[in-house]
């Protein structure tokens, strides 16, 4: 998805056909006729390859409620303005949804569409613009993008250019975040709301008036699944919809350091298994699906409970690792592709960290030594090297596991500069547990301080 800067006017004038005269905030024709505006700013765009998900009109149909139809060719030296066509479809009647209580105050509401769908000939400018007639526009009709309010195009730009990128070693064409959820928010309203709060919460560290209003929309998700999961058979309960909230949700529980993680991980995992039974998923998806929840329970579990960490390390790390190796021209990079093997080595290693400290199985010495291979591992890996925000967990488990002040310093600087570039809120609180588990290093097993006293989702 593409998100473009549009100049020639508001949705909802563009659909009526008109003139728009781009005031800002709300442009005075649509507010002559009592209509909400879009406004002016960023439009989202599918391209080809993101096509396949949106929903197709038939030949002779009209568009439904709340659609354009967008053509885009690509534009080569040389052409003509005529090169780019767009034509918009009529829009039906549609009435103001209703406010429910279970809506956040944050969420991508559409712009309501008019019952006029034209203006009369008189308020016609003479500078009105000039539609391609019916009879010369492409014989299929194109699939059709959601139109979203100015409030939530701002918080999926947001979550596009800055949320994105760090849940993926590296950001490509492609990135499931951005090619899968973005489009399916432009659709599903859960969806919607759940990347427009965590965007928000994101956006709270900078403006903290949006934190409010964030928390308030995330408790509106969860009561809504909570009630689902109540009133749903589990073999119904899953749906796409439904895991990529979720999904989304732990994702802001690793901007936030809230405690919902716990019972939010076990659905998306229960979810996922779920998810090979639904034949209407691309492959694409279900990769995606697979390879996320895996991160998310290697990372994830470990941090929630003694007992699911060590069964979830009982299996070989590279059941896992399929996440650091979804880049496509991995291969074709070689420094990309070493960087990638060292960080694989150094996950490994702090799985086994994790696993021998929770069932008794390290001394003092050898717990140095391990901790001492670990940072000689990552040690020429430097913290703004690209991909290596997938390591916060790594380097919380060699912290916390330290003895030396040398190692503990080296890891928490590590976790310190990984901030900068994520700006994920667990990384402080990770860092401020660090002082607690050094303080009672000797009396009790970091795995059981932080299961047990503080669970967060360190990513």
């Amino acid at each position: 998805m593409s998100l473009a800067k549009r100049n020639n006017g508001c949705l909802e004038c563009r659909t009526r056909r008109v003139r728009c005269d781009k005031t800002e905030p709300e442009c005075f024709k649509c507010c002559k006729k009592g209509i909400k505006c879009s406004g002016q700013g960023i439009e989202c765009r599918f391209s080809s390859h993101m096509k396949n998900g949106l929903p197709v009109a038939k030949a002779g149909q009209r568009a439904p409620n709340r659609y354009r139809w967008v053509t885009v060719t690509s534009k080569q030296s040389g052409s003509s303005p005529e090169a780019t066509k767009v034509s918009t479809s009529r829009a039906s009647p549609a009435s103001p949804p209703k406010a429910s209580p279970d809506q956040p105050g944050i969420g991508p509401a559409r712009p309501d569409i008019p019952a006029t769908e034209t203006e009369s000939s008189s308020e016609r400018g003479e500078n009105d613009v000039e539609f391609v007639p019916r009879e010369t526009q492409v014989d299929h009709p194109q699939r059709a993008i959601q139109a979203v309010s100015p409030q939530a195009r701002l918080f999926f730009n947001h979550f596009s250019e800055f949320i994105a990128p760090k849940m993926v070693v590296f950001d490509f064409h492609g990135n499931g975040y951005r090619d899968i959820l973005l489009p399916l928010a432009c659709e599903d309203e859960l969806v919607g709301q759940a990347i427009s709060v965590i965007a928000a919460f994101h956006l709270s560290q900078r403006a903290p008036q949006m934190r409010m209003a964030a928390e308030v929309g995330q408790h509106a998700i969860l009561s809504k699944l909570f009630r689902d999961s109540l009133q749903l058979e589990p073999r119904r309960l899953f749906s796409l919809s439904t895991w990529a909230t979720i999904l989304v949700l732990l994702v802001g529980e690793t901007i936030t350091g809230a405690n919902n993680y716990v019972h939010l991980l076990e659905i998306l995992s229960n979810l996922a298994q779920s998810s090979d039974s639904v034949h209407s998923l691309s492959s694409t998806t279900r990769g995606f699906i697979r390879e996320q929840t895996r991160m998310f329970e290697l990372f994830g579990f470990p941090l929630s409970s003694e007992t699911k960490g060590i069964q979830t390390l009982s299996k070989q790390p590279d059941y896992y690792l399929d996440f650091m190796s979804s880049y496509p021209s991995l291969s074709q990079d070689p420094q990309q592709y070493a960087n990638v093997a060292v960080m694989k080595e150094a996950i490994k290693q702090a799985c086994d960290l994790y696993r021998n400290r929770a069932m008794h199985l390290i001394s003092r010495e050898e717990s140095i030594q391990s901790v001492e291979r670990l940072k000689e591992t990552v040690i020429d890996l430097d913290p703004s090297v690209d991909g290596c925000h997938a390591l916060v967990w790594t380097y919380f488990v060699a912290a916390a596991e330290s003895i030396l002040p040398e190692h503990r310093a080296f890891f928490s600087t590590r976790l310190q500069s990984l901030y900068s570039c994520t700006e994920f809120g667990t990384i402080p609180i990770a860092v401020q547990s660090l002082q607690h588990i050094w303080a009672n290093q000797d009396s009790q097993r970091w795995t059981e301080v932080v299961t047990r006293q503080r669970p967060i989702l360190i990513m």
